[in-house]
């Protein structure tokens, strides 16, 4: 089991909203447990967050745990010598558990070094103080993003203090560290180094510095060690750093503007060199907007999961599916009449019991609008998604759901429900077979007795006439969406691809979602449903008020496009 903690930084900065926001919704892995180290103002639904004295205590990969370091005395979005102080404490707990090896990594929020220097004047910033504490000489403060990575000759130093610092003997040594600890995370990486002066120095017209790197390029190539450049930097960024696993930069801004306008929210700054992980979010503490709700928390989230990656990248897999469609997806959904759903299954429910359901679970809820609706109607609804990103969207909508993250595989507390929903057609998203088996059972042990589930299909008659050869585009301001689907017959499968461009800085970024639906005929659902203790209770599609079980069920899949079944616990 492997222990990430995460600091959250300037207590008067943004760093524990967007430590909440990060965790609210992530799914937890069943061989990581994170700790945070900080002051947290975690959400009543979500991941459980459990509070610790100290990091034995944190035992379960399905918790966050919490070892709170605070002071009251602190005021959001005012930086002081107190929160400065509460930041540096934070750092010295986190760094004693470190030196103790009782973590594997670090994720870092931002810190105010204005701040901490009131009582420790020597805190220079983030990668020094890791540095120092765990005793390591060599360290490279790098960024690792979608476009290009970075590497940085020097750090937080002033301009007027690079030429001095980067002595022949200097340089030298950090390059070779830089070409060792890159090759240790990526294999045979193409490397290149910008040059420090406009135009590479043009022949020692401005400055012999790149004359000076050249010679050491040279030296380093003989031994195998391959850096291309110095490359005029202008130039480089604009059209050759896509050709590069890794940029080399001689000081902080040259490199880190060019990084952070394309990379923004998406790149990690990672300490190369200390004998755990470091990572952190690419942003400052952002006073101006502390407390106000708005700051986002997808800089953290990425670095969280580089820590997560860097840990273990051969294990390492991510589900994107939603990441991008979720902010489209009610928008999509616009021509769903939700209040009719929502008549129908309560309606069900009623005909069997007179009385509406006390508790009720929606799986794989997306946005919730259902569980919205049913909530506004007074009952108590608990939905869960795999998707945060479409947790988050259901998160800020009136009259929301007790949320949380779930996949619709996981085993369930048992007897808790009286209704369990799994709606537009979800259960298509299991592949196979013992799959379906499966999540039935577990809903079956989460209902009550005399409990009541209810799920769709979409069926080989709706992706035949309205999704086989299907393509669409949506264009707004700022994006492009592009909705491909195919329906492969032989292998009963919808294919739906979801290409996106969205604008970020000046320019459009691509992202590609791929869903795959396996399509049930009723027959198999039936044979499936009999081999669990449910009964089934009746098959209907809304505007027909018949039970279609009493029809000819081998007809089914071509005269309807979607089909409701509604189970029951004996």
């Amino acid at each position: 089991m492997r222990k990430i903690a995460i600091t959250t930084g300037d207590p008067a900065g943004i760093g524990t909203e967007i430590t909440a926001k990060a965790l609210r919704f992530m799914p937890l892995r069943d061989n990581i447990i994170l700790i945070v180290y900080g002051k947290l103002e975690h959400f009543s639904d979500g991941n459980k967050v459990e509070k610790i004295e100290n990091i034995q205590q944190a035992v379960h990969p399905k918790v966050i745990y919490w070892i709170e370091i605070d002071d009251p005395g602190v005021k959001i979005g005012v930086p002081s010598k107190l929160s400065g102080q509460v930041a540096y404490d934070i750092l010295q707990r986190c760094a004693i558990d470190l030196k103790l090896r009782k973590l594997d990594a670090v994720v870092t929020c931002p810190v105010s070094k204005e701040a901490i220097q009131h009582n420790h004047p020597d805190f220079i910033g983030h990668t020094e103080f890791f540095a120092a504490s765990s005793k390591s000489d060599d360290v490279i403060m790098s960024f690792w993003g979608p476009h290009f990575n970075l590497a940085l000759l020097t750090t937080h130093l002033a301009i007027k203090n690079v030429p001095i610092k980067l002595t022949p003997d200097e340089v030298e040594r950090k390059l070779r560290f830089i070409y060792k600890e890159f090759s240790s995370h990526i294999d045979t990486p193409r490397l290149a180094m910008v040059a420090i002066n406009p135009h590479a120095g043009e022949n020692s017209a401005f400055g012999n510095e790149d004359e000076m790197l050249t010679e050491i390029l040279d030296k380093l190539k003989s031994e195998n060690i391959c850096i291309d450049g110095p490359f005029p930097s202008d130039t480089f960024f604009a059209h050759q750093a896509r050709n590069y696993d890794v940029v080399i930069s001689a000081f902080h801004d040259q490199g880190l503007i060019p990084f952070k306008m394309v990379s923004n929210e998406e790149g990690v700054n990672v300490t190369l060199g200390l004998p755990y992980i470091r990572t952190s979010v690419d942003h400052g503490t952002a006073f101006d907007i502390a407390g106000k709700n708005i700051a986002s928390e997808k800089s953290l989230l990425s670095a969280i999961d580089f820590a997560i990656y860097l840990l273990n990248p051969h294990a390492y897999e991510i589900n994107n599916n939603y990441a991008n469609f979720a902010a489209y997806y009610d928008q999509y959904m616009g021509h769903v009449n939700y209040e009719e759903w929502v008549s129908y299954i309560l309606g069900e429910f009623h005909k069997r019991h007179n009385s509406n359901p006390q508790r009720i679970l929606e799986m794989a809820c997306g946005t919730a609008n259902i569980s919205c609706l049913l909530v506004k109607k007074g009952l108590k609804v608990d939905a869960s998604d795999l998707s945060e990103e479409m947790l988050k969207i259901a998160s800020h909508k009136r009259f929301r759901p007790h949320l949380f993250q779930r996949d619709m595989l996981e085993l369930l507390p048992a007897e808790k429900y009286d209704l369990v929903l799994l709606l537009f057609d979800s259960i298509n998203y299991l592949l196979e077979r013992k799959q379906i088996r499966k999540m039935l059972n577990n809903v079956y042990i989460t209902l009550q007795k005399g409990g009541i589930f209810i799920f769709d299909i979409t069926t080989v008659k709706n992706c035949e006439q309205n999704f086989d050869g299907f393509v669409n585009l949506e264009d707004e301001e700022d994006s492009y969406l592009i909705h491909q689907s195919d329906y492969d017959k032989e292998e009963s499968l919808q294919l739906t691809k979801l290409t996106f461009f969205k604008k970020k800085g000046f320019l459009f970024e691509r992202f590609d979602e791929v869903h795959q639906q396996r399509i049930y005929n009723v027959t198999d659902l039936i044979e499936m449903i009999e081999s669990t203790q449910f009964k089934l209770a009746a098959i209907h599609s809304i505007g027909f008020p018949d039970n279609l079980l009493k029809s000819d069920l081998r007809q089914l899949d071509k005269n309807f496009t979607r089909l409701f079944f509604v189970l029951e616990k004996k």
